[in-house]
Parts: C-alpha cells; sequence; structure tokens
C-alpha cells in the first residue's frame, strides 16, 4: 500500500514558451515530499518564467492537503506576478479540484500546448 502514497514530479524548463512545466505523479497529498515539493517550488517562483503548468496527467489521486498545496502554490504564483495553470487533468482530480473551489479560479486546459498558447492574462 506504500505505493499508493507516492508522489514524484519532474522539472521541465521551456525557455521558448517562458514557461516551466512541474509534471507530477502518484497521489498529492501529505507525504513529506508533497510539502517539499511546495518549498521547493515557493523558492523556484524567484528565478521562474512567466508561465507555470502543473501537468496532473498521472496524478492518482488528491487528498485534501494536496488541494492546500496546489491553493498555495496558485497564491505564491500570483503574489510573485506568475501564471499558474493546470493541464491534464484526470477525472478524480478535476472533480477534487472543482468541489474545493479551486476550479475554476486556477485555469485549466486539456494539454500543456493549449496552456503555452493561451494568452497570459
Amino acid at each position: 500500500m506504500t505505493h499508493a502514497h507516492t508522489f514524484a514530479y519532474e522539472k521541465v524548463e521551456k525557455p521558448e514558451a517562458d514557461a516551466v512545466i512541474y509534471r507530477m505523479s502518484g497521489v498529492l497529498g501529505e507525504a513529506h515530499n508533497c510539502y517539499e515539493f511546495l518549498e521547493t517550488f515557493k523558492t523556484d517562483l524567484e528565478t521562474a518564467p512567466s508561465r507555470i503548468l502543473f501537468n496532473l496527467q498521472n496524478l492518482e489521486n488528491m487528498y485534501s492537503a494536496g488541494i492546500g498545496i496546489v491553493a498555495a502554490s496558485y497564491t505564491s504564483a500570483k503574489e510573485a506576478g506568475k501564471l499558474l495553470m493546470l493541464v491534464c487533468l484526470g477525472e478524480t482530480v478535476c472533480r477534487t479540484l472543482t468541489v474545493s473551489g479551486v476550479l475554476p479560479e486556477v485555469h485549466a486546459y486539456d494539454t500543456e500546448d493549449e496552456a503555452l498558447a493561451a494568452p497570459i492574462e
């Protein structure tokens, strides 16, 4: 059962699009590395490009702590003058973010390419 609560991410720089993509997998919840991700993300904001994508395609589930991590990331990005976008939301994660009120506050797109082509508001 340990596997069900693992969380990992890959950071992909897209300088040609003034963007960075965080591709997440596993379960975003109360695991220690989820909070480490948030701290790393906040530190990265100082030098981050204007467009930040969270690709949630491989995220199996999200618990309340994960909702808080996404909300805190959005708030931190907004305060830093950056745009946080969510892409590739699975049905379970989309429903969780909708019920919690995170969506539609944070813009969501079907694909990375669609998010990268969207105008920055």
